[in-house]
């Protein structure tokens, strides 16, 4: 049985059910796990900061759209569409009462309605809503068979489609949100095996849905490092009797005791022994991007004595996975960012050395959020979100007041009604054989190629950087040197002058003040990060258009001691942006429709599906491959769908 794999099915029977293939969809395979968790305790960091957040890998192109989600008056409907178009078949959920503002990084809605219906708000991820939490949802987990057995995963449970909007539209405090996200768990249950992280300004806590009706929370302390790539089986310590520092289901010991898998460690519950699987079933992706996060922080893994390999080179079976650690030293901003592009770099888990193995920076990642929390200061601007789209090897991480900001500049975010997804290309550069194992089509890699290398028409930021990377990634001998020195200038650059821009933040009045100068901030920032980064990918097409790559790629705006030669205007921008002037204007985003119950309610079940599916090509080619597939899909069970 293939194990942790997962698709976002939920869009794929708008063109196939009436193939008939929908039953065979609904258990579908899709590329290994992927996604990359980290935390980095205060006491790890070099400015005494909490940093945690996720990779979110799911295809090679792939549009996200970067926005604010107002708050509500009347309340609000959560409606999943992981099963299916019918809203019965998945997560359905009514907020009573308001609900807060806040930033969200979604997935485009023609992905999931065949109108590209934008109440499908799909897969928010990451965000930070008006009261300083912050949600990452979700790292994709498993659970061993005997739990399966016994406590399923419950179709119409809450997934990674839904967490992030219950969590963030309620919840005050990070322990209301863990508490409110088992509430629903216990009543409703839970569509997949996640983590997901939910942190203030005071706490961050490791959520797992553990199994269909079974969770734990843990609350993460500041002197250790986490790093999970997809693994169940993490070990760590957890108090059941502690409600301080765990939170957990009630039947928790139960149903392992009921499955037969409950293990004890140190006297007390193995929470991860008694609900996760071997080191070997974990897989080869995973275990190696595991050895590659521990590398790249310092707490080096030796082969032979840490972990085992194949003939391959890939990492099949680890020693001893633990969920936290002690890295070799601290941690700046820098270093937390670039932690998730990395691909195991001088090591003997070096993905640019052997193709075979699996990195933490990939090809397949569509965007990386990072939060940034700073103890002592006011919940509204204590936490900095740093969001990186597309994949984050070739990208810049733009950080925003999330909990502050009331808009964003729609031509560098469209919204997700507006997202032009006509650039997107090809969303995946692979088919799966018979086995299930996947094969890179050159056709597909080509294409998307010639994508890249012409103007998208737009000005999106996700574009731009989407294309930086198809370029860089598909030529990295002579071009991924010449982008990766250029990019670490420009995020430095970044990280040093949001200090100042912070220090004018914490000098401004609490209230609209602050919003607007978020608000602002966020706008020249982003718009600054364009123009460099379309600038080099310009170049990048320049230099590939000629066609001689005898000499390595290098930006022409980058200077001989690593350094811009022209002078990221962000700060010096900011400096001078009157926001007590500018206070009068704020306007707080907020509504008394809710759309998504319009929507469930409008929802016809014997409606054909029209000709045209307002999918994109690359839509059509991952649904076309995955119906020619669905043979092999049938006898498969696994019911994970994202990493």
């Amino acid at each position: 049985m293939l194990k942790h794999s997962h698709v976002r099915f939920s869009k794929i029977p708008q063109v196939l059910i009436t193939a008939g293939l929908s039953l065979a969809l609904a258990t579908s395979p899709s590329v290994a796990l992927a996604c990359t968790q980290i935390y980095v305790g205060s006491a790890q960091s070099a400015d005494g900061d909490t940093y945690w957040g996720r990779s979110e890998d799911f295809a090679n192109r792939y549009g996200k759209a970067f926005g604010i989600e107002p708050a509500t008056t009347q309340g609000k409907t959560l409606q999943s569409y992981e099963n299916g178009v019918d809203p019965s078949e998945s997560f359905q959920y009514k907020i009573e009462g308001p609900t807060f503002r806040y930033t969200y990084v979604r997935d485009t809605p023609d992905n999931w309605t065949l109108e590209g219906d934008v109440a499908a708000k799909a897969y928010s991820e990451a965000g930070t809503n008006e009261k300083g939490v912050s949600v990452s949802s979700t790292l994709t987990t498993n659970m061993n068979d005997k739990i399966d057995a016994v406590d399923p995963r419950v179709d119409t449970g809450i997934g990674e489609y839904s967490i992030a909007d219950l969590v963030l539209s309620q919840a005050s405090t990070a322990r209301e949100g863990v508490e409110l996200l088992g509430k629903v768990i216990d009543e409703k249950g839970t569509q997949d095996a996640n983590q997901i992280v939910i942190g203030d300004a005071k706490e961050t806590w490791i959520f797992m849905q553990l199994s269909g009706h079974e969770w734990c929370a843990v609350k993460m302390t500041p002197d250790v490092v986490s790093l999970n790539p997809n693994m169940d089986n993490l070990k760590f310590d957890a108090n059941l009797d502690d409600a301080e520092t765990c939170l957990h289901s009630a039947g928790i010991v139960e149903t392992a005791k009921k499955a037969g898998s409950y293990v004890e460690r140190d006297g007390a519950m193995d929470v991860a022994g008694s609900y996760g699987s071997t080191s070997e079933a974990q897989e080869a992706g995973q275990n190696t991007r595991y050895v590659q996060g521990h590398d790249y922080f310092g707490d080096a893994k030796v082969a032979g004595t840490d972990y085992t390999t194949d003939d391959k080179g890939q990492v099949t079976s680890l020693t001893s996975s633990d969920l936290t650690f002690t890295p070799a030293s601290k941690s700046d901003t820098f270093t937390v960012l670039r932690a998730y592009a990395a691909r195991g770099e001088g090591t003997d888990v070096d993905a640019n050395k052997n193709a075979d193995l699996y990195a933490i920076g990939n090809n397949r990642t569509t965007e990386t959020h990072v939060f940034q929390v700073r103890r002592g200061l006011d919940a509204d601007i204590a936490t900095v979100q740093w969001e990186a789209l597309s994949r984050s090897e070739f990208s810049v991480f733009v950080p925003s007041y999330s909990a502050l900001l009331t808009k964003v500049d729609e031509s560098l975010y469209p919204s997700e009604a507006n997202f032009d997804v006509s650039h997107i290309g090809e969303i995946t550069e692979y088919k799966k054989d018979e086995s299930g194992k996947k094969v890179y089509d050159p056709t597909l890699i080509d294409a998307n190629e010639a994508t890249a290398m012409q103007d998208s028409g737009t000005t999106y930021l996700d574009y731009a950087v989407m294309d930086l990377n198809t370029l860089a990634y598909n030529n990295r001998e002579s071009v991924a040197d010449g982008v990766h020195a250029y990019l670490d200038a420009l995020q430095k650059e970044v990280i040093a002058q949001q200090q100042e821009v912070d220090a004018q933040m914490q000098a401004t009045a609490d209230g609209p003040a602050r919003n607007a100068l978020a608000d602002e901030a966020h706008r020249v920032v982003s718009n600054e990060t364009y123009a460099k980064v379309n600038a080099l990918l310009g170049e990048v097409r320049s230099y590939l258009g000629k066609g001689d790559a005898s000499t390595p790629f290098k930006a022409s705006d980058l200077k001989d001691d690593g350094t811009l030669a022209t002078p990221f205007a962000y700060a010096s921008a900011v400096k001078d942006f009157d926001a007590q002037k500018a206070a009068a204007d704020v306007k707080l985003p907020v509504t008394d429709e809710d759309v998504v119950a319009k929507a469930v309610a409008s929802y016809q079940p014997e409606a054909e599906v029209p000709a045209s599916t307002g999918l994109s090509a690359g839509n059509v080619s991952l649904l076309g491959f995955l119906g020619a597939f669905a043979l092999f899909v049938v006898g498969m069970g696994r019911r994970n769908k994202r990493s």
